[in-house]
Parts: structure tokens; sequence; C-alpha cells
């Protein structure tokens, strides 16, 4: 399994939007405040944002801090990837325009579809962010967009390969994903996936989370993340087999290697899709760090799963 050093990192969260405050509610146990969990940080001003929704202002916002963080510079020889978790729409943008909509679509632009701007699905293409970011940043080297339940853990994955193949220097990951859409809440009621009690750990509460590493080829002196995605072509949640293949995966099986139990995560964050893997990097690492995990690990596994059967798996060990 490929890793790759994490050199800087970033994220927004239900939890917080700084590293200290989503492990110090992780260690505290402490669970999302009612059935939604929504980014509290403001939305910042952004020259990007006629472009971007407020989730993937967000999310670039996290991304620079992360690169500031990295001290990143542009060129050739730096990559972007990113995972989102596939076409959202705004529906405050688009409630208004379907509101008063015929059953048989008679008179469609009349009843209100005129409300829309000609270009305005382009503003919520899952790629927008990745051309800005680059464009930000200077980023002119290999880079891929990943789209779904598992897309933040590809693109770790992709990033690690690119940078292993010496094709990049350094790269840039970035992934988010919201579940509060009333197509993703319909689907996971239909499933019978949504919790209707935040004391439910079986079941899902939609969040919505952004987060950013930056990442270079592996250095012992550094914190290491290697990730994996798998998929088994169930409707639903994947099968048991599939987790731990995942999990198999990133592992080597040494002694120090811990499985580490996602779902302290979800409560503080809420269920939040693509984000999943690269908020795990940056939480597994910092609790690695503090010895808050078994004090004879340095390295710990975490898994993470969405529909249609997807699992991935990321592993991150700190040096002694």
């Amino acid at each position: 399994m490929t890793s790759a050093c994490v050199l800087g990192c970033a994220l927004r969260t239900a939890a917080g939007a700084t590293v200290d405050e989503v492990v110090a509610r992780v260690l505290a146990g402490e669970r999302v405040d009612g059935r939604v969990a929504r980014i509290r940080a403001p939305t910042p001003e952004s020259k990007h944002a006629r472009f971007l929704g407020r989730l993937p202002v967000l999310a670039l916002a996290a991304a620079h801090e992360a690169c500031a963080s990295a001290a990143v510079t542009g060129g050739e020889r730096l990559g972007v990837f990113v995972g989102v978790g596939g076409l959202r729409v705004e529906w405050d943008e688009l409630a208004p325009a379907l509101a008063n909509q015929a059953p048989d679509g008679a008179a469609a632009w009349q009843r209100g579809l005129h409300r829309i701007h000609p270009f305005w699905m382009l503003r919520h293409l899952s790629n927008n962010a990745h051309a800005l970011l680059a464009a930000d940043v200077d980023a002119r080297g290999d880079g891929a967009s990943f789209g779904g339940a598992t897309a933040g853990a590809q693109a770790i994955a992709a990033a690690a390969r690119a940078l292993a193949a010496r094709t990049i220097d350094t790269a840039v990951v970035l992934a988010y994903d919201s579940l509060l859409g009333p197509e993703t809440i319909a689907d996971l009621q239909q499933r019978g996936a949504l919790a209707t009690d935040p004391l439910d750990d079986a079941r899902v509460i939609p969040g919505e989370g952004a987060a950013a590493i930056v990442l270079a080829r592996a250095d012992t002196a550094r914190a290491q993340v290697s990730a994996l995605a798998c998929a088994d072509g169930s409707p639903a949640e994947p099968t048991a087999g599939t987790v731990a293949r995942a999990l198999a995966g990133v592992a080597d099986g040494a002694a120090t290697d811990i499985v580490y139990d996602g779902s302290p995560l979800a409560r503080a964050t809420g269920a939040i899709g693509a984000a999943t893997a690269v908020v795990q990097t940056i939480v597994l690492e910092e609790l690695l760090r503090r010895r808050c995990l078994p004090t004879a690990a340095r390295a710990a596994v975490c898994a993470s799963t969405g529909a249609p059967g997807l699992a991935a798996a990321v592993r991150v060990e700190v040096p002694r």
C-alpha cells in the first residue's frame, strides 16, 4: 500500500473548524446537537462565490489554510486531488422554481423555471473546486477529481500513487460533502439508515464537512497516511467482509496497528460522506500524537462506509 507524509491540514465540521476543537469533542464523547450536523463556521468572503456554493467555499478556505501551514509553493510539481459526494444542488435556490409546478409539467417555464439562470447548473459541477483551487495555488501537476461516498479515500490513494511515481512532489487533497439535501435524507430514510434520535449509534445523523491535507513523499520523520476504497455492489451499506477487506488492505499487520472505531467521530461530526476519510486522517494523526489511543500504538486504521456497497479505510502512522 502506497503511503505519503502529511505536511499540513485543516478542516471544517459541525464539531469545529479547528483540529483542536474537533479532537476535544471526540475525546469528550460529544454528540451532534439535533438531527442534522451543520458546519457552524461562518462562510468567508470569496472571490469564487459566484462559481461556488457555501460548502465548496468553506472547503476552499480549509484548503488554503492547509497549504499555508505546509508552506506550499505552486508549479508543475504540485498536484490537486479532490473528493466530492457528487452533484449537489442548492435547494434554497432551486425550490422557488419548483414550488408551483404542475404534476404533468405543463407551463413549467411560466410556473417557475424562468427563475433559474440558464447556467445555474454550472455553479454546482463537482470539479469547480478543483479548478479554482488549482488556479489559486498555481498547481499545474497531475491531479484528479473523484465522486461518491469514498471519494476522499480515493483522492488520498491517487495522490500517494502520483507522489510515489514522482510525477509530482507535493499534493493537496481536498474533500467535502453534505448529506443534508432533501434527496439524500429521503434516501437514508427509505433505507432505514436515518437516525431519529441523536443517541442512536446504529444509524446516520446526516451532516456536512470539508477537510484538506497536504501530502509529500514518505518521510519517516512525519505522519504517514495510506488509503483504500472497495466496493461490492450491495445496494445499500457494504458487507462486513468488504469493510474488513478495506481495513486489511491498509494495515501492515504490525502489532502496533489498531482499528479505531469511527463512531466517536461520527457522533461528533455527523455522517459526512466523501469528507470522512480526510477528516479521519486528520483526527487519527492528532489522537496518535497525543497518545490518546493505546500508548503502544503508533499506527491506527479506521473504516468508513456508504451506499451503494462502498467501503474505505485509512491508516495513519506517526514516528515514535
